[in-house]
């Protein structure tokens, strides 16, 4: 294998950037003697020069020592920082994280960040100096020494008037517990007898006999919520079809249905032919 071959394929395999020597014990077990620290930081530096790899001003003035990588600027802060974070065993301030950085990188500090944090692989405590996490932290593991004694004071004051008294432990314990979760709303079917009555009220206020799909789902949302469920458009949309298929109704078709709103579209009812039914009415 080439060595500006195996070099590629070497950083790509990485998420950190790495220093040419590093790369150089990387590739040398591919390609041998020819992975020489001079040669390999040739190549590092012709293909940083093409375009193809990313070189990072590291070290300082005196001594520089370039960083190399396959991925995007912002791609390399991301990964230092996820991996100083999670080698870390407390949390870490937001200003030093940046300050360790390599100065190409800094810029991208605030981006990559974000994008840690959105994956769930960090979170930042924000404050006059933003600490940074690996993870998000129980409500008890801000409190330190100080916070503890000041609500063993509040305790103290407030258990003079409350029965039973509460303990240190016991609040701390509220602190973290997850609050409940709400209640899943039901969904509720409906039947063919339900059907009947939303179009017998519809067809009373329509001069066609053809209601459409949608209004016949409003319907049904507030026959739902009078239950204190929900409705679901793929309930109404799968009998409406099934009693299609039976013969119990007929369809009008939507020739349009790319003009229709995403919820509209959504409860479209396949035909045998063309386009998909909008309308409906019984088979008399």
């Amino acid at each position: 294998m080439k060595l500006e071959h195996a070099i590629q394929e070497a950083l790509s395999r990485c998420e950190l950037p790495l220093k040419a020597a590093e790369v150089a014990k990387l590739v040398k077990p591919v390609v041998g003697r020819a992975a020489t620290p001079k040669a390999v930081s040739a190549v590092l530096e012709a293909l940083s020069a093409s375009g193809a790899l990313n070189s990072i001003a590291a070290g300082t003035r005196s001594k520089p020592l370039p960083l190399f990588t396959s991925q995007s600027l912002e791609t390399a802060t991301a990964a230092f920082l996820k991996h100083w974070v999670h080698a870390s065993k407390k949390e870490q301030q937001a200003m030093k994280l940046k300050a360790k950085l390599p100065a190409g990188l800094q810029p991208c500090f605030e981006t990559a960040l974000d994008r840690l944090v959105a994956a769930g692989a960090a979170f930042v405590l924000p404050g006059a100096k933003p600490l940074v996490y690996a993870h998000k932290p129980q409500p008890s593991e801000l409190l330190d020494a100080t916070l503890r004694r000041s609500l063993q004071k509040v305790l103290q004051t407030v258990n003079t008037v409350r029965t039973p008294p509460a303990s240190l432990d016991e609040l701390i314990a509220w602190l973290d517990a997850a609050p409940p979760a709400p209640p899943v709303a039901t969904i509720c079917a409906p039947e063919e007898a339900d059907l009947r009555v939303w179009y017998d009220l519809d067809r009373i206020r329509s001069s066609s006999v053809m209601i459409p799909i949608p209004q016949t789902f409003a319907r049904y949302q507030a026959w739902a919520a009078e239950r204190g469920g929900v409705a679901d458009s793929q309930l109404l949309r799968n009998l409406i079809e099934t009693l299609y298929i039976n013969g119990h109704l007929l369809l009008e078709p939507c020739e349009r249905p790319q003009d229709l709103p995403d919820h509209e579209r959504a409860l479209l009812v396949p035909m045998s032919l063309g386009p998909p039914g909008y309308s409906w009415c019984w088979i008399s």
